[in-house]
């Protein structure tokens, strides 16, 4: 009974990765920083026996992906990010569209404490759309 149960997982788990679009590999692209600068981002995403890791790479940092979804091609997760001055946590959640050679996603910062309309346009919108290029798989 325990074996039946076993190689039901099993395929369970394989059926998911298989109907879900495949991401494994390196994915880059650009994204807008302070001051509307252009900076590097990248994921690396890994399938594995129980399910997909992910982690993001930036100028100086790798942070790894939480709650890595992938539904056809439709994916979601969120990053944590610790800033390096005050140890303030951010986090980021991100959705969007897989094809075979891109990503779009959108990520936007989650939580925090409302802000009037000024200040949310000196910040910047919360919510940014980019694509990343699949250099691997």
């Amino acid at each position: 009974m325990k074996r039946a149960a076993r190689v039901f997982a099993i395929s369970l788990v394989l059926n998911v990765l298989a109907s879900a679009a495949d991401i494994s590999g390196l994915w880059t692209g650009q994204v807008a920083g302070r001051g509307g600068e252009k900076q590097d981002i990248s994921f690396q995403f890994k399938a594995t026996k129980t399910g997909i890791t992910g982690k993001m790479f930036g100028d100086e940092f790798d942070i790894p992906v939480q709650d890595l979804q992938v539904s056809g091609d439709h994916i979601s997760f969120f990053t944590t990010a610790t800033n390096y001055y005050d140890g303030s946590k951010s986090k980021f959640v991100f959705t969007g569209t897989i094809t075979e050679k891109e990503i779009q996603l959108t990520r936007e910062r989650a939580g925090g404490e409302a802000e009037t309309p000024a200040k949310e346009a000196k910040k910047g919108n919360r919510k940014q759309t980019f694509t990343l290029k699949r250099l691997t798989s």
